[in-house]
């Protein structure tokens, strides 16, 4: 990975860092002052962060992979590219570059770094301490509102995704590894966990569900060493449930936590986002998961895992330290709230 090298050049030009949109691993520390989240999916909210800026710079990132599609072009006219790929396809392939460089980021960063020093000296950019301080206390005020946000989400019943993240990586160990199948209640587990190298995330790279219970297995399989802590929707488990008795027959201690919604909530926004029927009526064929309801708990037992149910906040972290404990593969089913906007 390159994540050093990336660091070291970030902080001699005091840039802020976004991980692209589809960001399926630990490509930059998240607790990186520098650290800005993730690139926004849809074209207008892409268009806006970026006409705050000069130079965008393209490490081995997509340009642009959309939720929707988009009346509005992401690409402010007049922003200068910088792409770096290894791959020489996907050099100006959506967007033309100022400059188009093909190499491995490991390999090629370093250089990059020694030219950014012999142009502005060993300290690097004349404003990058300045920019790294404004940054950090930029980011650290939006991590700051987050956790205040998830506080309010607590309190509510059931409790809102936000809540839920909040609480599971306030317990989790530092070695954690996050994998992340949470889908529409992901906001926050890219800022509130803190997952610094390589090998500390997993998330989806395309489109389809279903991928999280098994992938967590796998995960545990390379890093049996490393606490492993997968967030998946309800509906994403509907998908691979069976991967639960693998977890039990081959004794993989990972920890699930279900976020239980109810619902496909993620098909739900995007039909709505769409402007369906749906949008009109508010009425969501087949997107529902009740009468009956689904008892994940009960699931989990006929398979082999231990399972508990969770109402309050209060009692998330505590439930995910006993199955951290336990050394064996849990199961934590949580309800959040379904609404969305």
């Amino acid at each position: 990975d390159a994540l050093a090298e990336l660091v070291e050049l970030a902080e001699l030009i005091g840039a802020p860092v976004m991980l692209e949109g589809v960001s399926s691993t630990c490509s930059f520390p998240f607790t990186h002052p520098l650290y800005a989240g993730s690139m926004p999916r849809l074209g207008p909210g892409i268009k806006g962060l970026l006409m705050r800026h000069d130079l965008l710079f393209s490490v081995g990132g997509d340009l642009f992979t959309l939720s929707l599609p988009s009346d509005v072009d992401p690409m402010p006219p007049g922003l200068d590219v910088v792409h770096l790929d290894v791959d020489p396809w996907e050099l100006g392939k959506n967007y033309p570059a100022a400059v188009a460089i093909q190499g491995d980021p490991k390999a090629s960063l370093p250089e990059l770094t020694e030219a950014v020093r012999r142009h502005a000296g060993k300290a690097g950019h004349k404003d990058a301490s300045k920019r790294r301080e404004a940054l950090a206390s930029k980011h650290a005020r939006e991590r700051d509102d987050l956790a205040r946000r998830a506080g309010d989400e607590a309190r509510k019943s059931p409790m809102g995704p936000l809540a839920l993240v909040h609480a599971v990586s306030q317990v989790v160990p530092d070695d954690v590894v996050v994998v992340d199948e949470a889908i529409s209640s992901s906001a926050g587990i890219r800022n509130f966990f803190r997952c610094a190298d390589a090998k500390s995330f997993f998330s989806l790279r395309g489109g389809g569900i279903g991928w999280g219970l098994p992938a967590a297995l796998g995960v545990k399989l390379a890093l049996p060493k490393r606490p492993v802590v997968a967030l998946v929707g309800d509906g994403s488990a509907m998908y691979t449930a069976q991967a639960l008795w693998t977890a039990a027959h081959e004794s993989l201690a990972v920890v699930y936590v279900i976020f239980n919604n109810a619902s496909y909530r993620i098909l739900k926004e995007r039909t709505k986002a769409l402007k369906g029927f749906s949008a009109e009526d508010d009425k969501y064929v087949a997107m529902d998961l009740v009468d009956p309801a689904i008892d994940y708990v009960g699931l989990a037992r006929s398979l082999g895992v231990a399972g508990e149910r969770v109402e309050k906040a209060a009692d998330v972290g505590p439930a995910v330290g006993r199955a951290l404990a336990s050394g064996a593969p849990a199961l934590i089913d949580v309800r959040i709230d379904p609404s969305f906007t």
